[in-house]
């Protein structure tokens, strides 16, 4: 019975008996990982049977985890930023991002060097790194916030530098610059100069 329930975490499929997978859907080929170091369940990341079931009968996994498992799950994550796998480490990225969501009083401090590594790669697929810039926002540490306004300067990646940008903005202003009343970022009319 418990066979066919799992649930969804930042792309990884945690399936009764402890098997982690990335879905096809997220880009995965199943439950292949072999020698990526992902071995959560030894962290406590896959659940148990009972973990499954009462997750399936209203919330999900992680809503219900319980925060001393987040000593034990962080080591992973960090070994998921630095395994130079792109999929991987977007998935870690989402899964920093979705436990601060849960769990703000964390820190996730031991994954912050790894996100800024991936932040200040410049030969990182894109996507990556605009997730490790969103997760550095999200813990709001100081060093992340400074790689996100470095990266925001210096990099070549328009996409990165765009998102970096507003990200350093609204740190620095506590407003998004898309927000009503803020006049200086208004389309200027050819004939209004």
């Amino acid at each position: 019975m418990l066979r066919n329930k799992r649930t969804i975490v930042a792309g990884f499929c945690l399936v009764a008996g402890g098997m982690l997978c990335t879905p096809p859907a997220f880009g995965g080929a199943g439950p292949a990982f072999g020698g990526a170091g992902l071995a959560f369940g030894g962290a406590g990341l896959a659940p148990s049977t009972t973990d499954i079931s009462s997750a399936v009968e209203g919330e999900s996994y992680v809503e219900s985890m319980p925060k001393a498992r987040v000593d034990l799950i962080e080591p992973n994550i960090v070994i998921a930023l630095e395994s130079g796998i792109p999929g991987m480490q977007a998935d870690a990225a989402q899964l920093v991002r979705d436990l601060n969501r849960i769990l703000p009083e964390e820190s996730f401090s031991e994954c912050v060097i790894p996100l800024m590594a991936i932040l200040k790669n410049e030969q990182q697929e894109h996507p990556v790194r605009i997730l490790a810039a969103l997760a550095l926002d999200q813990i709001g540490s100081e060093r992340g916030s400074f790689a996100i306004a470095r990266t925001a300067t210096f990099t070549s990646d328009p996409q990165v530098k765009y998102v970096c940008t507003w990200l350093a903005y609204e740190r620095i202003t506590g407003k998004h610059p898309e927000d009503k009343g803020m006049a200086s970022f208004e389309p200027i009319e050819e004939g209004d100069e």
